[in-house]
């Protein structure tokens, strides 16, 4: 930086200064040259990187395509053993069912009044009717028909029958008999269940 003292004369006393550097000379940038080693190292770094990357893809693919092919397998052998096993299936269902049936109807669990109502609406006659139950249920019944005598219990014959057992019930008509025995509805629905899709 030249060291020359700079002389300006003013017209009046001036009252304040400021002194402001001359800014430096800003060159102009040198041209960057490309080491054409270093361009071939770029490329090379960038095709392997491609390369890695294709690698990669292609691996994920195969591991895709073996997940799905072995949860195709999977299900298909789901339903094979599902398949195979049907009928287990269905006779531990209905044992299941009898179970906990048997439990509530030893426990007194049970509508006997519904149970009959169902297997008259299955009847093919509407009149002389004889209703066969067990004994302990027939008290039930016939109180219900004492109560209810304008209902359809009123009309009813029921007779106590030791073999038939509690929660069942067995409807005489003229055209033919109704029975209405849980064994007979667990077997029904096991054999729906063995067909069952």
């Amino acid at each position: 930086m030249p060291t020359d003292t700079l002389t300006i004369r003013l017209p009046r006393p001036a009252t304040r200064f400021h002194v402001v550097e001359e800014p430096l000379c800003a060159s102009a940038p040198e041209p960057v040259e490309i080491d054409r080693e270093q361009s071939d190292r770029a490329q090379a770094d960038a095709s392997r990187l491609s390369e890695t990357l294709r690698q990669q893809h292609e691996t994920l693919s195969q591991l895709v395509a073996t997940v799905n092919a072995l949860a195709a397998r999977l299900n298909d052998l789901h339903q094979q053993t599902v398949a195979h096993h049907r009928s287990d299936i269905a006779k531990l269902a209905v044992e299941i069912a009898r179970k906990i049936l048997t439990q509530r109807i030893d426990q007194g669990e049970y509508d006997i009044q519904t149970i009959v109502e169902e297997a008259l609406k299955r009847a093919p006659a509407r009149q002389n009717l004889v209703v066969h139950l067990h004994p302990e249920d027939l008290a039930t019944c016939q109180q219900f028909q004492q109560e209810n005598p304008d209902s359809q219990f009123a009309e009813l014959d029921l007779i106590a029958d030791w073999s038939v057992a509690q929660a069942d019930c067995l409807v005489e008509t003229p055209k033919g008999i109704v029975k209405s025995f849980v064994e007979e509805h667990l077997a029904r629905i096991g054999e729906a269940l063995e067909k069952a899709q």
